[in-house]
């Protein structure tokens, strides 16, 4: 039997990409072509090729996004049957040119919305599906629905240090999670919110890190606490995989993204709709103590990364 051929494209995903791979790799009949665009780097080889990159950008040519192209497209030695991108607007043109001719379906992943990130329409005519978890971009650009998804449902039971887990990068959302962390703080929560950046930063009950927290490492925080706070952006209305991980281990959820309650999972018991501008930490305080109410199996099952895995690759 002639095996199906599946190129992977895609940037830094805190690793939950690589389990869409792992499901893939278990099916015989598939040979996988895995390319983290992250782990692709240029160093110049001198000074002159610096500075001559350097004048040549002023008229369109980019040694290093030349060097970037080839090395993906190196990786693809034959013709796929299908080529899986996330987020194609990070990709030059001409690449996504040849990756077409390279493949006998071409499909993207948008991971944010094209109000964020408006080039994702300009490309949008070279895919033969585009997926998004973006309902307004679904409903107003006709792309296929498809939610981030639970990848894991094995947590250990470990002793609750905290009431309140939040893990974010420093973004827009900054003044919005700083005064968050107070309001919960002062009220009298045990709140953990890690905040990552490049360089260290002082907020008074935000714990700064220059390092991602690994899944491994949020997973055994999450399992040391009683329930996630999920901080949307503006611009995003998708739900996060903060939302697939509280359903996968049995956490309880706050999040601003009232979203949620749309959804066959949602239980009011599990999942709390807060208001930043406006908390009420007595009905958080309530919320924390109902207790937590299973989930059908089934339900549970529609949202991993098995059946996304299914309906992404037609398997």
């Amino acid at each position: 039997m002639t095996s199906k051929k599946i190129t992977l494209i895609y940037p830094f995903a805190y690793g939950y990409i690589d389990f869409v791979v792992q499901e893939l790799l278990l099916k015989q009949d598939i040979v996988i072509t895995d390319i983290k665009t992250d782990s692709i780097k240029y160093t110049y080889p001198n000074i002159f090729v610096k500075l001559w990159n350097g004048i040549t950008k002023l008229v369109g040519s980019n040694l290093k996004k030349k060097y970037f192209s080839q090395q993906i497209l190196q990786q693809i030695t034959e013709k796929q049957d299908i080529i899986f991108v996330i987020r194609p607007d990070l990709l030059e043109t001409s690449l996504l040119k040849v990756l077409k001719r390279n493949t006998h379906r071409f499909i993207a992943y948008y991971y944010d919305s094209c109000k964020k990130y408006p080039k994702q329409l300009e490309i949008s005519a070279f895919f033969d599906e585009i997926y998004s978890y973006e309902k307004e971009d679904i409903e107003k650009y006709n792309f296929l629905e498809a939610s981030n998804f639970i990848y894991d449902e094995n947590i250990e039971t470990q002793q609750i240090l905290y009431d309140i887990f939040n893990v974010s990068s420093y973004d827009s959302r900054i003044d919005e999670i700083n005064n968050i962390s107070k309001i919960l703080f002062d009220a009298g929560f045990k709140i953990h919110f890690v905040l990552f950046w490049f360089e260290k930063l002082v907020y008074p009950y935000l714990h700064s890190t220059t390092k991602y927290l690994s899944l491994n490492e949020t997973k055994k925080i999450i399992s040391q606490s009683k329930a996630m706070i999920d901080i949307q952006r503006i611009d995003q209305k998708g739900l996060s995989f903060r939302t697939f991980e509280s359903i996968g281990y049995r956490k309880k959820l706050i999040t601003t993204n009232a979203m949620v309650q749309n959804y066959d999972f949602y239980h009011p018991n599990n999942m709390l709709v807060i208001n930043s501008e406006n908390m009420d930490v007595n009905k958080i305080k309530r919320f924390l103590e109902l207790p937590y109410v299973e989930i059908s199996q089934d339900i549970i099952n529609k949202y991993n990364v098995k059946n996304f895995t299914k309906k992404i690759f037609k398997l």
